[in-house]
């Protein structure tokens, strides 16, 4: 148990630290970006990132079965088994990479029909193209494979340290191309260049840490059957992380064009950056909590669910409050107001962080206990929805189509459906309870954002020192609202124990 509390709060606090360097700096490279050479090349950049997402669906989910199919083998010192697995890896990695760049080369000339209106002049979108598509396959060809061991051995801030350090290097790099020389092949080709220093001190790392790991031997037959009963179940899981962060963007290049699509990328990567420095604290605890289903009981098992869900809810509910309140405020200093949307478009933002934020514990449940294959079909029926719901209503509503095929996807689908799966199949027991204490959750969050809105609102000049002290008031107001009507519960009193118990270690 101590193991477990100690390597997750390293993860934690090492990929809290990763995720705000790399999301500050980027940031930054993002605003210079549109004001060194406008809008349109932050919609290429966005397009591009998509297309390639979507082509990334050919490694299928190999990297997640292959680090819980280490979990055990590590866990019980199996070195031949582990040194089998990284081998098999290895190889499958090599023909991802492979499959990658001809679907690339194959899409190539139909890049045009991706986008609606004009093209930058300077550019020739084909060049870039490839220059992405090597970044996105090197990965596969090189040494990627390597980071499966530091991960499934619970070192996930190894590399947290060295994405962080590779990530800025690349940032600055970028920052000096984009004001000294307002060149956006520069800023390209930066990408691949970092990506394989990342691999290749991420490979030695792995083999300065584990040198009894190398790929050598063969898997059993077994476990290769399960590892692709494994694979095929998280397709389903990379679909659904496709279409919601990649094939939106493409739908609006496609119908909207390169400005809209880089307006809606300017409110997703400030929504996008909250969700992620949220999302590295359950992604740091997979592991730890991979290791307690295997030796827990469900009853405890459920119990710490409970709490993290708590958890969870607070801060997730904090988030939106903060959404609802600063989006627009923050987005009018940042871009200016001809690269705003409305309110309505923001209301719809909170909605869609809090409806795919409030999952993150069941996920990260999900993914430790490896229950893709049940989770499949859900993903299937949501994705399919999502798409369809995409294209129809993008067309008669626009940027409203794109959020609220999302949202009911989530709603409607991903979260009811998911809800049902984890209860039933893992922790054996009625989702009722947890739903009730879901409700009570979103209740106290409509309520913290309408008092902190109206509160917000009273401050009526629009300068920086109005936004910061509006940023004061979403720090107390909706924690106090939150203390006042949750510090009776079991999950508020749970928490402070285990703060208590992290605090003095």
């Amino acid at each position: 148990m101590a193991s477990r509390t100690k390597n997750a709060t390293r993860n934690i606090i090492w990929g809290i630290t990763y995720k705000v360097s790399t999301l500050l700096l980027p940031f930054i490279v993002r605003t210079v970006m549109i004001y060194s050479l406008g809008s349109e090349y932050l919609g290429l950049s966005s397009l591009f990132t998509s297309v390639l997402n979507v082509l990334s669906l050919a490694e299928l989910g190999v990297g997640s079965a292959m680090v819980y199919a280490m979990y055990k083998p590590i866990a019980e010192k199996d070195t031949y088994t582990v040194c089998a697995l990284l081998n098999l890896y290895k190889k499958i990695y090599r023909i991802i990479g492979i499959v990658i760049i001809c679907a690339g080369l194959i899409i190539m000339p139909f890049l045009r029909r991706f986008i609606s209106g004009d093209v930058p002049n300077d550019v020739n979108i084909y060049i870039l193209f490839i220059i992405y598509l090597v970044n996105t396959a090197g990965s596969y060809l090189l040494f990627a494979y390597q980071a499966s061991v530091l991960n499934a051995s619970q070192r996930n801030d190894v590399a947290s340290k060295v994405n962080m350090f590779t990530g800025i290097t690349k940032n600055l790099l970028q920052i000096i191309v984009l004001i000294l020389w307002h060149n956006y092949y520069g800023y390209v080709v930066l990408l691949p260049l970092t990506s394989l220093t990342a691999n290749i001190i991420l490979a030695f790392c792995a083999w300065k840490m584990y040198p009894e790991y190398v790929c050598r031997g063969q898997v059993e037959t077994r476990l290769v059957k399960e590892i692709k009963g494994k694979v095929m179940a998280l397709f389903a899981v990379k679909i659904t992380n496709v279409i919601y962060n990649s094939v939106d963007s493409i739908v609006i290049s496609a119908f909207l064009g390169l400005v809209a699509l880089a307006k809606y990328n300017n409110y997703y990567y400030i929504m996008n950056a909250i969700i992620s420095i949220v999302t590295v604290v359950f992604t740091s605890i997979i592991s730890s909590i991979g290791n307690s289903i295997v030796l827990e009981s469900d009853q405890k098992n459920y119990h710490d669910y409970m709490n993290l869900s708590f958890i969870n809810a607070w801060i997730v509910g904090w988030c939106t409050v903060c959404l609802f309140c600063l989006y627009q405020p923050f987005m009018k200093l940042w871009v200016g107001e001809d690269l705003m949307f409305g309110m309505g478009i923001v209301v719809c933002f909170c909605i869609y962080f809090y409806a795919f934020q409030l999952k993150s514990v069941q996920s990260a449940y999900k993914d430790a206990a490896g229950l893709w294959k049940e989770d499949m079909w859900r993903s299937y029926a949501a994705n399919i929805f999502n798409l369809v719901m995409n294209i129809i209503l993008v067309k008669t509503i626009g940027i409203y189509g794109i959020l609220l095929s999302t949202i009911l996807a989530l709603t409607l689908i991903t979260y009811p459906w998911q809800t049902w799966m984890i209860h039933k199949k893992l922790f054996h027991c009625s989702m009722w309870p947890y739903l009730i204490k879901l409700g009570i959750y979103t209740i106290v969050t409509l309520i913290a954002c309408g008092v902190t809105y109206f509160i917000c609102t009273l401050i009526t000049e629009e300068n920086i020192l109005s936004f910061f002290i509006k940023i004061i008031i979403c720090m107390i107001v909706p924690n106090i609202t939150f203390l006042i009507a949750m510090f009776r519960m079991k999950e508020f009193k749970e928490t402070i124990k285990i703060v208590r118990r992290v605090l003095k270690k």
